[in-house]
């Protein structure tokens, strides 16, 4: 409760009301209370400097100097009277003597000069102002307004049509950016109906004609061998496989039956006087020269990200009479539909498994496995380690991996066929109906790196490497199993769900497609994947496939190089099986051939294999031959590559010193990078856990 006021404190007020005068601030209400009457009339020091806008200094020089009076009010703090203050904002040159002192930032005489901050300094400069200028050193100078309230008018409605400006501009581009993105909808659109168009129906007048045949089965139940009788009987045709070695495999079987047999690869073609039929990796088939019977062998690969797109155009494209779909019960929903599009007449086989097979019921030790075992691990690296603890366990050994060439797969699988070896370490590669005859199949990891993350294994992969247990004619039984109790029970699950159904086969762009797409050739594949363009009636069976290494490659290309080359052998060069570590070498050869020159020769490697490094070195350079040799294969290309003999005759030697290598029992076992000392199989660090503790408690140091 206020203190009641007596009547000496209310004399204080009347004279404090005599100081203040008769003005009331802008904005404060009158009052009959005398401290709020007061309080109307006046500013405080603070209130009064940020309305007349000034800086500390200058109101306590404007007070010093008497030109801004003050008093004490009856609580005893100090205030200016409302009247004087307003008296000075509306006289100028009275205003001007207070802020006369004022510092003025220069970006903001740049603003109401229109000036550059740069062109400003150098002004300051000329005229001897160093710092911050205050106003009475630039008042007037160089079209600046004469008294500061004009200059800070000026700076406000700059700043306000700069506003307001900027507003404008950011509608302006606000509709420029929808028309823009309604223009590229509707290009887009229209491209893509286009590009739909275009699309093939795989309907034809000679499907009347022909026959689709779907052998479905698990592996080892006799598919592939029925649908070779019936090429053989035909005397015309294809087969056509993922692999090279499988495409060889099946080349030598043929011969050695007397059915005359051509080999062709995307690296080789070798060519049998009289024969008509072709043994082919799968993107090497002229679907206009079908002959016969055409085989596609492994149709699981439909829905393969990267390849499906040559199985898509080989079941739906070929033209002969007789089409064998081989693959696993999976496959079968997804051919019957795509039959059903393109109007094919079809007809389903099932196989039935010809021998045995079971899951083991207690885990196996790996230095005791079986004679006739194929050890299953998913990278290079654990395929190597497994080699060395294996051998020096007095095991014998084969090894089969991805970039092992295939020359070398053949010879270490052909040594594990013969008994010469007890057991084959491979990685799913074995799952490619190569002919491995075993009785079991252990299983040392459960996951494997997909190109995006490791993930476990799916049902029909556990179902379609275990398989290979238990070949028919060679083993009366097959047994699948594990190292571990845990990796024992995932694979007995696994093997025993039921594999989901393929959804859909892929496709990929033809050169007419891309001819269509503005941009870049890497922008065009990408455009080409974004879109989508496959027809409604299609979309639940198709979809476009992943293009991600091609468009790296198309990447390294200018277009004046896709230009000179154009687009059709710019596709082709592409479409080499580089890989992350022979793309430098891959462009290489590109340089050269859009400088008319010959290709560069391949990497040589070390004469003697020693170590995991030396081994890895040797499979690049032979991943580079194979680069050379699949370009020289090309008839655009082949001028550019006139040393192919010399290189596939290098390439052969390479893989002969792989496989003496891998007979010699390297020591693959990988080693600590700081003290050298040997990792455990499956050890995920480069270092070692000594080394790791060490170089730790140094860092807490």
């Amino acid at each position: 409760m206020p203190e009641p006021i007596t009547e000496a404190t209310e004399q204080l007020w009347q004279e404090a009301m005599q100081a203040a005068g008769d003005v009331i601030r802008p904005g404060a209400k009158d009052n009959p209370n005398w401290p709020e009457r007061l309080h109307a009339r006046t500013y405080t020091l603070n209130t009064a400097r940020k309305r007349l806008n000034a800086s500390r200094y200058s109101m306590d020089q404007a007070v010093a100097t008497g030109l801004l009076p003050i008093f004490a009010d009856p609580t005893g703090e100090t205030r200016i009277s409302a009247a004087v203050v307003e008296s000075l904002l509306a006289d100028d040159s009275r205003y001007e003597l207070i802020v006369a002192n004022e510092s003025v930032e220069p970006r903001e005489m740049a603003e109401v000069l229109d000036m550059s901050y740069s062109a400003i300094r150098r002004r300051l400069d000329q005229a001897g102002v160093r710092g911050q200028p205050r106003w009475n050193q630039v008042r007037g100078q160089w079209g600046l307004p004469e008294t500061l309230q004009a200059f800070y008018k000026v700076l406000h409605e700059r700043r306000t049509q700069e506003k307001e400006d900027k507003k404008k501009r950011v509608q302006e581009r606000r509709v420029r950016e929808r028309d823009q993105r309604e223009t590229e909808r509707q290009r887009r659109e229209d491209l893509r109906q286009r590009l739909m168009d275009s699309f093939p129906t795989w309907q034809d007048e000679h499907r009347v004609n022909q026959n689709l045949v779907l052998h479905v089965g698990p592996p080892n139940s006799g598919k592939t061998h029925e649908a070779l009788n019936r090429l053989a009987e035909a005397g015309s045709g294809w087969y056509l496989a993922p692999l090279r070695l499988l495409a060889f495999e099946i080349f030598d079987r043929l011969n050695q039956r007397g059915v005359l047999c051509n080999l062709l690869t995307g690296e080789e073609y070798i060519p049998i006087p009289g024969a008509t039929i072709t043994a082919a990796t799968i993107e090497m088939f002229s679907p206009h020269a079908s002959g016969d019977v055409v085989i596609v062998d492994e149709a699981q690969m439909l829905s393969d990200p990267d390849r499906g797109w040559a199985w898509t155009r080989a079941m739906m494209e070929a033209q002969a009479p007789e089409i064998h779909v081989i693959g696993p019960v999976t496959i079968r929903n997804l051919v019957e539909q795509m039959a059903t599009s393109g109007e094919i007449p079809l007809e389903i086989v099932e196989h039935e498994r010809l021998a045995p097979i079971k899951v083991a019921e207690s885990p196996w030790v790996l230095e005791k496995l079986p004679n006739r075992t194929i050890l299953v691990a998913f990278s290079r690296r654990m395929v190597l380690e497994l080699k060395t603890k294996l051998e020096r366990a007095k095991r014998k050994v084969s090894v089969v991996y991805g970039s092992l060439p295939p020359e070398v797969r053949r010879k270490q699988a052909e040594r594990f066929a013969h008994g010469e070896t007890e057991i084959c370490i491979a990685t799913d590669a074995v799952g490619m109906g190569l002919n491995l005859p075993a009785d079991y199949v252990c299983f040392y990891e459960i996951e494997k790196y997909d190109g995006r993350a490791n993930r476990r294994l799916m049902p029909s992969e556990v179902q379609q490497i275990g398989g290979r247990a238990g070949r028919f004619g060679i083993s009366s039984a097959g047994e699948i199993g594990a190292t571990n109790r845990h990796n024992l029970e995932v694979i007995r699950t696994q093997y025993y769900t039921l594999s989901e159904d393929l959804t859909h086969a892929r496709v990929a762009p033809t050169v007419d497609d891309l001819e269509m797409i503005p941009g870049s050739l890497a922008d065009r594949l990408k455009e080409w994947g974004q879109l989508q363009s496959i027809p409604m009636v299609l979309r639940n069976l198709v979809s476009t496939a992943d293009l991600s290494e091609r468009i790296e490659l198309a990447a390294r290309l200018t277009d004046d190089e896709v230009e000179k080359l154009g687009l059709e052998k710019a596709v082709r060069l592409i479409n080499a099986p580089a890989r992350k570590s022979s793309r430098d070498y891959w462009y290489a050869c590109a340089q050269a051939i859009l400088h008319d020159k010959q290709m560069p020769l391949p990497p040589e490697p070390v004469s003697i294999v020693r170590d995991s490094e030396e081994l890895d070195f040797i499979e690049n350079c032979i991943s580079c031959a194979d680069i050379y040799l699949w370009l020289s294969q090309r008839k655009e290309f082949e001028p550019y590559g006139t040393a192919a003999l010399y290189v596939r005759d290098e390439r052969m030697s390479w893989s002969i010193r792989i496989d003496e290598a891998l007979l010699r029992r390297l020591n693959m076992t990988r080693r600590c990078r700081e003290c050298r000392k040997e990792l455990a199989v499956g050890y995920p660090y480069h270092i070692c856990e000594s080394c790791y503790s060490t170089r730790f408690r140094n860092m807490e140091y």
